[in-house]
């Protein structure tokens, strides 16, 4: 009977705390739901304004003016609202060069260093796929080959637009969505590196034009310049960081890109 009473006791105990272990695990879940669907909404924003103002290059007259309209204040909106939703509290958003924290001498360096090492990855992924996959990639990813044919369709305004969006634009609104909201979004006290991971792999995949077993020979690069994205970013806790690495990265393969276009 005594031994019943125990075992009673011990149940009546034990239910409160799986009843409380339950509401949190509910109450993380909500939040993590929460958060996904932010996520994918500002990521639908970004790919549709990206789709419209590359798409640009397909229309001719006011047509061509027209869809890089809308797709420029679907940009706008975008980065808007994203640093809106990066910030901790609901102070008024600036858009002033003055107001941006832009990173220290010494962060400078740890911008440089991560670059370099990125560089030395991507370099030894080169090496590895001329040796073993070189007739299926032919010495570059879908997705730069994608761009180097648009960027012939429209002329000179291919040239252009496409220059601006690759240096510029792309760089500002992918760190804004894969550094600073996929960070405000899925942070983790107790895996915070994890979060790195997997903002580079995310980035990674959001770069690869197809999907096919051949296309993830792609997916290492870009993984490797996302994981040197996200490293900074941590590191220094300044989106101008990653941006400033970022543009820097694709300036200087848009200048050779447009020279070998030139050449030919």
């Amino acid at each position: 009977m005594r031994n019943q009473q125990n075992k009673l006791i011990k149940l009546m105990r034990w239910l409160p705390n799986q009843q409380d272990k339950l509401i949190k695990w509910m109450r993380l879940t909500k939040t993590f739901l929460l958060n996904l669907a932010a996520f994918l909404g500002f990521f639908a924003l970004e790919y549709a304004a990206m789709v419209f103002i590359q798409g640009s290059v397909y229309f001719s007259g006011q047509h061509r003016y027209a869809v890089l309209i809308l797709g420029l204040g679907l940009a706008y909106c975008f980065v808007r609202f994203g640093l809106q939703a990066m910030k901790a509290n609901k102070a008024k958003l600036s858009f002033s060069l003055k107001t941006i924290a832009w990173p220290t001498k010494s962060e400078f360096g740890t911008i440089i260093a991560a670059y370099l090492l990125g560089w030395s990855g991507m370099v030894i992924w080169n090496e590895i796929e001329i040796l073993f996959f070189y007739k299926l990639t032919h010495g570059t990813t879908e997705n730069q080959a994608a761009i180097d044919n648009i960027m012939q369709v429209g002329g000179h305004y291919s040239l252009v637009m496409f220059s601006l969006i690759i240096v510029f634009l792309g760089p500002v609104m992918e760190e804004i969505l894969f550094r600073g909201l996929f960070f405000r979004y899925f942070k983790s006290v107790k895996f915070p590196w994890l979060v790195v991971v997997l903002s580079a792999l995310s980035f990674g995949f959001y770069h690869l034009s197809s999907y096919t077993w051949v296309s993830l020979l792609d997916l290492p690069p870009y993984a490797i310049v996302g994981f040197s994205l996200a490293y900074v970013y941590k590191k220094t806790d300044k989106l101008s960081s990653s941006i400033i690495m970022h543009v820097f990265h694709n300036g200087w393969i848009q200048v050779i890109s447009i020279i070998t276009l030139l050449q030919h």
